[in-house]
Order: C-alpha cells, then structure tokens, then sequence
C-alpha cells in the first residue's frame, strides 16, 4: 500500500479516462454519469467507490497525533 494524494489520484483517473479513449466510455464503463465524471476531474467533487475501484484505489481514513510527545 502506498499513500496518495488527491492530485494523485485524480492523475490516475485522468490517465485511465485517457486510457478508455474518453469521459464518455469511461464513465459509462464504471457505472457513473459523465458529469460527476467531469466534476470529479475538475476538482469539484470528491471520487465515490465506482471510480476509485476502478482505478484499484482505496478511500483510508487515518488519524494523526500532532503533539510532539505522542
């Protein structure tokens, strides 16, 4: 398992929608509307389960001390 960014994985989104040949063909082949599609890429809307599956990513909610003593 790797840590990502959320630019990251809007990258690998990016490059699977280029993959599949367009926004059309991609969202059609993960079961979601081309316009959420498009939001996501464009950094309006959060990826859901169907694209992160489909890019193999997993959504992990992580929790992180800042004191200095932990």
């Amino acid at each position: 398992m790797t840590d990502m960014t959320r630019d990251e994985v809007r990258a690998m989104l990016a490059q699977a929608v280029r993959d599949a040949g367009s926004q059309k063909r991609f969202a059609e082949q993960t079961g979601v509307s081309r316009p959420y599609l498009n939001d996501v890429l464009a950094r309006r809307r959060e990826p859901g389960e169907r694209l992160l599956d489909a890019i193999a990513v997993q959504r992990v909610e992580r929790f992180v001390s800042l004191r200095r003593d932990a």
